[in-house]
């Protein structure tokens, strides 16, 4: 067991490191890139809280991401129901932009899934479901 769980330590790494050089690629860096996703794919807006909270990020990267997203007009802060807090949304410069880098990434991970037949797409997320809760039991 222990080579296995050394191959997927190997082999989540080297997911990571595609990740990281697309995100490279387009001009960004990786966690910014997260950022963008998840302010992309709300339908609401999120709070700079919720946005640590839902990457497991610190509230100063987060901020730093934000202010250079608000600087270069991708988004704008709105007062929250919560005056401490304010919304973060995407403007419509800011939808382009993360369009211009979700779509290509997206079409790229939808094209592997196709390499799984369904069998092994569905034996796949079991194990990885069992993972992840028996991982979340122990931390």
């Amino acid at each position: 067991m222990h080579d296995a769980h050394t191959r997927f330590k190997e082999i989540w790494h080297k997911i990571d490191i595609h990740y990281n050089r697309y995100a490279r690629k387009m001009g960004i860096n990786f966690t910014a890139m997260l950022v963008l996703e998840l302010l992309c794919s709300a339908q609401a807006s999120y709070t700079q809280t919720a946005l640590c909270e839902q990457l497991a990020l610190p509230k100063q990267i987060v901020n730093a991401i934000i202010n250079t997203f608000r600087e270069q007009g991708y988004v704008e802060l709105r007062e929250a129901r919560d005056r401490r807090n304010k919304e973060i949304r995407l403007t419509e410069k800011g939808k382009s932009y993360a369009l211009e880098i979700s779509k290509p990434l997206d079409s790229a991970d939808e094209s592997a899934w196709k390499d799984f037949t369904d069998e092994e797409a569905a034996i796949f997320m079991r194990a990885l479901e069992k993972y992840e809760r028996a991982l979340a039991e122990r931390l």
